[in-house]
């Protein structure tokens, strides 16, 4: 496995940062600003560079998020316009940023006006933008919303035979749904949030792999109950969330079985994967997905995939994994 200690995990969200945010998508070394930015991936990279303590990249996110959010109905994708950025008003900011957001401010506490999304958080029903939020909150004091969507992602879930989820489709970034739930067992001592959370856990580490090989849900097909599996294209903000998840996990459990899980999928970016190819590159770039393409991999280097890779970075220093 290439040594860590020979690149700069932050050095390609640099390369992608322009005075304004973080590019919404890359090609190799270069970014590629006609696409613009990506409201979300800024709230991203606002927790990354402040858990790496990069005061500058910090300051231009959180600028971007404020500025964004001084609407109070923010957009989610943004172009440069001479000396500024407008927003597209043909996309509105779905409730899984706004949950992001809610995440990257409590997580930084900055301040920041978000109280307009908690006058309409108690609406939402799609199972990611609540548990963004709920990482969030877990950063503070408990408050009354907390609980309500707490209960809201732990009804959601349901064990209909060897199916054990919180709905009828596995498709991105899973691992985030326990990853709320076991952080709130080690926030909050809640036992049934951790009940949950290691059944689901259980859950995606049996149908994320081939073979034993960690094998994130392909994106072209995604995995339904009852239907097939795709195995391509392998994200990695997947794979950066299930090590998130595991670090909880270990946090709340001291099972040696969660860490020895989360060197697997650290390993998933060196070549522990179904194609047996690193996403890494030289320079510490993160190619954006594993393909059944002769390249093996998709040679764009985007922010998701540039901000999921130090993401779990930190959560595998963390677990000693790095070295």
């Amino acid at each position: 496995m290439q040594k860590i200690s020979h690149i700069d995990p932050l050095g390609k969200m640099r390369q992608l940062t322009s005075n304004f945010g973080i590019y919404q998508h890359g090609y190799l070394e270069k970014p590629t600003p006609a696409f613009g930015y990506a409201l979300d991936d800024q709230a991203r990279a606002l927790i990354v560079a402040n858990e790496f303590g990069d005061n500058r990249l910090e300051r231009i996110y959180l600028n971007f998020i404020q500025e964004a959010i001084k609407r109070k109905d923010p957009y989610h994708y943004f172009y440069d316009e001479g000396e500024k950025v407008v927003p597209d008003r043909k996309i509105k900011c779905s409730d899984d940023a706004l949950g992001m957001i809610v995440w990257a401010i409590l997580k930084t506490k900055n301040e920041s006006d978000i109280q307009f999304v908690f006058d309409r958080i108690k609406e939402w029903e799609y199972p990611r933008a609540i548990a963004y939020a709920i990482l969030g909150l877990l950063e503070g004091e408990e408050q009354e919303i907390e609980g309500f969507l707490i209960n809201k992602l732990v009804s959601l879930f349901r064990e209909e035979g060897e199916w054990k989820w919180f709905d009828n489709y596995l498709t991105y970034g899973n691992a985030l749904l326990p990853w709320a739930l076991w952080k709130r067992s080690v926030v909050r001592n809640d036992k049934n949030s951790m009940k949950v959370a290691e059944i689901t856990t259980k859950f995606l580490i049996d149908n994320c792999q081939d073979q034993g090989v960690p094998m994130p849900i392909g994106c072209k097909g995604w995995y339904k109950k009852g239907g097939i599996k795709a195995k391509y294209d392998q994200q990695p903000v997947d794979a950066a969330y299930m090590i998130c998840c595991l670090e909880q996990a270990y946090l709340a459990t001291n099972n040696e079985y969660y860490r020895n899980q989360a060197n697997s999928w650290w390993r998933w970016f060196w070549g522990n994967n179904t194609r047996g190819v690193s996403l890494i590159d030289q320079n510490g770039g993160c190619y954006d997905a594993i393909t059944d393409k002769s390249d093996k991999v998709n040679f764009n280097q985007g922010a998701e995939s540039n901000i999921s890779f130090p993401m779990a970075y930190l959560a595998a220093k963390r677990l000693g994994l790095t070295t």
